[in-house]
Order: structure tokens, then C-alpha cells, then sequence
């Protein structure tokens, strides 16, 4: 028995051992080096944070610059369909144009050519007027 209680002594010494604090230079340099180790702790986990901040921040820009280029494809999109159907109106406008130009300068003939006709006509009541006159 003697032996038994010899080894639970040792074994309660050496727990003792191992939680009792070391005292003088020792003490505090386990403090620091204890204080120091759970400021990296610290540390890292905020670490990830950051990282983690910093990711969906990069995520959002990201999402925010591919709506900002969808909005920029649909405008420009837009832009060139509005400039084709400006084109086509400006083509239907000029051919109108040309068109209409046509019609004033046949119409321009035509009334030159009743004028004349006018002319010869009131020379004709002239002449007829001066033959029913001499009669």
C-alpha cells in the first residue's frame, strides 16, 4: 500500500506542478508568451473577418459593375436601334423630298404651258372679235 499512496503523491505533486503559475521571470514571461498567444488568436479570427468583408465587398462590386455594363449594352443597344430607324425615316424623308420636288416641277410645266394656252386662247377672242367687228 505504501507504494500506492507513493504514486498518488507524485501524481498529485506533478498535477500541482503543472497548474500552479511559475513565479519571478519565468511567471511573467508565461504570462507574456499566454498574453501573446491569444492575441494571435485574436488576431487571425479578425483576419477573417476582414477577408471575409473584404470578399463580399468585392463580390458587390462586381455584381454592381456587371449590372452597370448590362445597363451600358441595353443604352447602347438602344442608341443604335433608334440611329438605324433614324436613318431608314431620313431615307423615306429624302425619297418624299425628291418625290414632292418632282411633282412641283411638273406642275411649274403645267402651268406654263396652260398660261400659254391662255395666251393663244385670248388672241384667238382678239382675232375672232375683230372679224365679227369688220363684218
Amino acid at each position: 500500500a505504501p507504494s500506492a499512496n507513493l504514486i498518488s503523491a507524485m501524481a498529485d505533486s506533478m498535477m500541482n506542478a503543472s497548474s500552479r503559475k511559475p513565479t519571478g521571470m519565468k511567471g511573467k514571461v508565461h504570462d507574456l508568451a499566454t498574453t501573446l498567444q491569444s492575441q494571435n488568436e485574436e488576431l487571425s479570427i479578425e483576419k477573417g473577418h476582414v477577408h471575409s468583408i473584404k470578399a463580399d465587398n468585392a463580390n458587390s462590386s462586381t455584381g454592381m459593375q456587371g449590372q452597370l455594363n448590362d445597363i451600358k449594352r441595353y443604352f447602347a443597344a438602344d442608341v443604335q436601334r433608334m440611329m438605324e430607324e433614324f436613318e431608314v425615316q431620313a431615307q423615306l424623308q429624302a425619297s418624299e423630298n425628291v418625290r414632292l420636288q418632282q411633282q412641283v416641277t411638273c406642275l411649274k410645266g403645267e402651268k406654263t404651258s396652260i398660261h400659254q394656252q391662255v395666251i393663244a386662247l385670248q388672241r384667238r377672242i382678239e382675232e375672232i372679235e375683230e372679224e365679227i367687228g369688220h363684218e
